[in-house]
Parts: structure tokens; C-alpha cells; sequence
């Protein structure tokens, strides 16, 4: 797989995560009392690609999210439960996409989870290898921009870091 694509898969999971939402617990919480929350949890199991395709991670996302967003909040912004499955087109503040990334930080494993994404079809030791040596931040800071729809080109240091840990892992980029 080449590198382009790789990076390319990488910004893809920060946009399909950007179909999900969260409640206030730390934990994730239960999302009953949140009608919201509950269409962002189904949206997400929904999503066999997701990393919160089970129940559990999309619970604790869509709780986590909603709660610490407000749900009066995202009411605001026109989300409804009815158009969760769009919430990627809302115009979240910085702080928001903040909240929510760190909502999904908090419920998987991002750098884990991207890793199996990129690491199809190759060894596990370098799938793991990968998830190890992904720098939280650089990953929370891709997804940051892939929610806020920013273009999605990386920057130098991302790419040589990259490299890297390409190099590190003997991921095959060519």
C-alpha cells in the first residue's frame, strides 16, 4: 500500500468517526436518557468499518460525546436524532471537534485502531508495531481536521514521522 493511501486511510476513519456523538460520563455512560445519543450509538454499530462497530465503544462514544457537548448544545447546531448520520456536516467550534475526539479517545484505542485499518494484510507484529509508535496527539490532530473537513493534505512533519515509524515497523509502503 502506498503511503499517499495509507495517510489517505487515516483521515478516513477521522471522517467516519465524525458520524458519532457522546454523553457526559467518563466512562461513556449509558445513553437511555438521550434520544440523541442513542441514534449516534446505533449510527455507529451500524458502521461495520467504525471503531465503535460494537456496542460497548458506541455507547461509551455517543454518551461521552452528548454529555460533554450538551445535548441543548447540539440541539442548537441542528442536530436531532433523526439527522445524526449527517453530523458530520455540523460547524462544530474548535473546542467541540476537541470534545469529541478526545470522546473517542477515550472509548478506543485510536492509534490501535487505525493501525488494524492500515495494517490489513500485514503481519501483526507490524500491526502492532504501528499502534504502539502512533503519537496520540499527531493522530489526535489528523482526526481534528478530518472533522473539521479541513483539506486533508498532511503536514511535512506528520509524513516524515510517518516514514518513521514505517521504517521502524517494516510496514511494506511500496
Amino acid at each position: 500500500m502506498k503511503l499517499r493511501n495509507l495517510l489517505i486511510l487515516l483521515l478516513s476513519i477521522a471522517v467516519i468517526a465524525a458520524a458519532c456523538g457522546d454523553d457526559d460520563d467518563s466512562s461513556g455512560g449509558d445513553v437511555s436518557d438521550s434520544p440523541i445519543a442513542q441514534a449516534l450509538a446505533a449510527e455507529m454499530m451500524e458502521d461495520g468499518d467504525s471503531p465503535f462497530a460494537n456496542e460497548e465503544d458506541a455507547n461509551c462514544f455517543a454518551a461521552k460525546a452528548v454529555n460533554d457537548i450538551g445535548e441543548d448544545r447540539l440541539i442548537e447546531l441542528g442536530v436531532t436524532a433523526d439527522n445524526v448520520g449527517s453530523i458530520d456536516s455540523i460547524d462544530f467550534s474548535e473546542g467541540e471537534l476537541d470534545t469529541i475526539v478526545d470522546a473517542m479517545d477515550d472509548c478506543v484505542d485510536l492509534g490501535a485502531a487505525i493501525a488494524a485499518e492500515m495494517g490489513e494484510g500485514m503481519p501483526e507484529e507490524a500491526v502492532k508495531c504501528l499502534g504502539d509508535e502512533l503519537d496520540g496527539d499527531m493522530v489526535k490532530s489528523m482526526m481534528r481536521a478530518g472533522l473539521a473537513g479541513d483539506d486533508v493534505e498532511p503536514p511535512d512533519d506528520f509524513i516524515q514521522s510517518f516514514l518513521d515509524i514505517a521504517a521502524k515497523c517494516d510496514l511494506p509502503l511500496g
